[in-house]
């Protein structure tokens, strides 16, 4: 039922854009047992749904790539599995992937709860508690208005 929802979130709303589709959020969240609902508020907390999007205005001089904004920080992880940030661009799917399988680290690392979830964008550090806060607030945001708008 979750999965004919998000379809028809995406495809009848046409919020996400045309290189990347629902299945690419059903997959990436079966695939790393989180829901494709919140893998698609966090893309639009992200970019927008622009899969093209990049970011170079991080205060620490990284770039974010992509329609999950994926952190330079990942591209050594991602060279051992021949990934590149050309790809992270091209390939909305494998965007959406990549950064399930980020959010799945952070899981593994701090637990399936809100602070992972902003750690996805603002990282665990201490320091960074209020950032991870604005974070969740926009993706908390953005979820309840995609599940308030599938009825």
């Amino acid at each position: 039922m979750k999965k004919i929802i998000t379809f028809l979130f995406c495809s009848s709303l046409t919020f996400v854009s045309s290189s990347v589709n629902a299945f690419c959020f059903n997959e990436a969240g079966e695939k790393y047992n989180i829901s494709p609902l919140l893998l698609a508020a966090m893309a639009y907390t992200e970019s927008s749904f622009n899969s093209k999007a990049i970011n170079s205005a991080n205060t620490n001089k990284s770039v974010d790539y992509g329609l999950m904004q994926i952190n330079t920080f990942w591209l050594p992880h991602l060279k051992k599995m021949n990934i590149s940030k050309e790809d992270l661009i091209d390939d909305a799917c494998l965007n959406v992937h990549v950064g399930a399988w980020v959010l799945a680290q952070n899981f593994k690392q701090n637990g399936e709860n809100w602070q992972s979830v902003g750690a996805y964008n603002a990282g665990f550090r201490i320091k960074a508690q209020s950032a991870r806060d604005r974070y969740i607030s926009m993706v908390k945001a953005n979820l309840e208005y995609i599940k308030n708008n599938l009825s």
